[in-house]
């Protein structure tokens, strides 16, 4: 008898992931997705609405799919957008899901503040609101960074440095719906841990030691694959990992958490955490380099088919390194040489010839990508080094 997997967003991954597990899947999407052929060939059916965040609207079309397909095993999302629906679905047909209380909790970042307050280890000063009810005086003597509660993929995060950075801030942004989080700026390196949980267990399948443009924006611009960590920090971040997926009752399924090393206090402080695959490549980064597949590993937690050693043992290192073309009109792009497909596992520009070119302002205004895996991560930013020296492009002022 077939089994089914509903899964809320148009997720190639998730798909192939689906699967792999012996679930026929299909797939929920917003009514402008664009579905790609990969997606296409690999589900069942796909059936679109008007916003997979709208959870009643969602939940009429998951119960005509379950009239049609009586088997349906799983409700998941793995994007930002379809979390709380998936889990909001899940519970009231009483299928494995984290719960509706934990996915918000993680998603809005002051209410995972208040609960990681409970650790002192864990806690963080922060001011959060609309801008009309921010402090009018920078509550900070350092830095800080401001983003949207709800916010992901580095839109519209900003660094403030002082009261008249602050003042143009509050008076650039007074119109704005948002609410906002304020929190001190931590100094140092950024990783993040990539989990999955099963009944409350936790397993760590690695550490990803993420790159970015630093100050005002800290657009991501690379993500690498082990990261490169003394055994100490490892154990700390690892420590500190566990301790927010007890706090915030993850039960089930695959888990990403941003953390920074803090160079002046030297420990793990957690910056988000989300109940879902990183983006950016990074599952991909790691089964590259370790074999284990986040998907795959999240899918079977939901089915009580965990395996029993889930530890990571990498046997190669990866890379993911994005571009930032500057904005004008593409006019010409080549590349110098054939692609060696052994060590570039994928490459994109996400411009064709004549387009224009938009400034690079968070993680979807980025122009491309290429993917390394090799034997170390020196060998890996060698590859890569190459690429992009092969790769030609002309952009034109407009």
């Amino acid at each position: 008898m077939n089994k089914y997997i509903i899964i809320l967003g148009a997720s190639r991954y998730g798909a192939e992931a689906a699967f792999q597990c012996g679930l026929k899947p299909i797939i929920v999407a917003d009514r402008y997705s664009s579905i790609d052929k990969e997606i296409a060939q690999l589900a069942e059916v796909v059936f679109y609405v008007r916003d997979i965040a709208e959870k009643t609207e969602v939940f009429c079309t998951v119960e005509k799919i379950m009239s049609l397909y009586q088997t349906v095993e799983l409700v998941v999302s793995f994007t930002e957008l379809g979390l709380e629906t998936a889990a909001y679905i899940s519970e009231r047909l009483q299928l494995p899901t984290n719960s509706l209380e934990t996915v918000v909790n993680t998603r809005n970042k002051e209410l995972m503040r208040q609960i990681l307050r409970k650790d002192p280890e864990l806690r963080l000063d922060v001011v959060s609101g609309k801008v009309s009810v921010l402090p009018k005086q920078f509550p900070y003597s350092r830095p800080a960074i401001i983003k949207p509660v709800d916010g992901f993929g580095s839109k519209e995060v900003d660094y403030i440095s002082n009261q008249q950075e602050w003042e143009k801030w509050l008076k650039r942004n007074q119109d704005h719906p948002h609410e906002w989080i304020l929190e001190p700026y931590i100094k140092g390196p950024e990783y993040s841990v990539e989990t999955v949980s099963w009944r409350g267990t936790h397993f760590i399948l690695g550490i990803t030691e993420k790159q970015t443009t630093g100050k005002p924006h800290f657009i991501e611009t690379g993500h690498i694959v082990p990261a490169r960590l003394e055994q100490q920090k490892v154990k700390r971040i690892e420590q500190v990992v566990m301790k927010v997926l007890h706090l915030l009752n993850v039960q089930y399924g695959p888990g990403h958490i941003e953390i920074k090393w803090d160079v002046e206090e030297d420990r793990p402080v957690v910056i988000e955490m989300h109940t879902r695959p990183g983006g950016d490549f990074i599952p991909y980064l790691h089964q590259l380099a370790s074999g284990f597949n986040q998907y795959e590993l999240g899918i079977l937690s939901y089915m009580n088919q965990m395996p029993p050693d889930v530890k990571p043992i990498y046997k190669k290192a990866s890379l993911v390194k994005f571009f930032m073309f500057p904005e004008g009109m593409l006019r010409q792009i080549s590349l110098d040489t054939e692609v060696n497909r052994e060590y570039i596992r994928d490459w994109a520009i996400y411009y064709q010839v004549g387009d224009h070119i938009k400034k690079t302002v968070d993680s979807y205004t980025r122009s491309g990508h290429v993917i390394v895996c090799s034997s170390t991560v020196e060998e890996c930013q060698r590859l890569c080094d190459n690429f992009v020296d092969q790769l030609k492009y002309q952009i034109v002022h407009e």
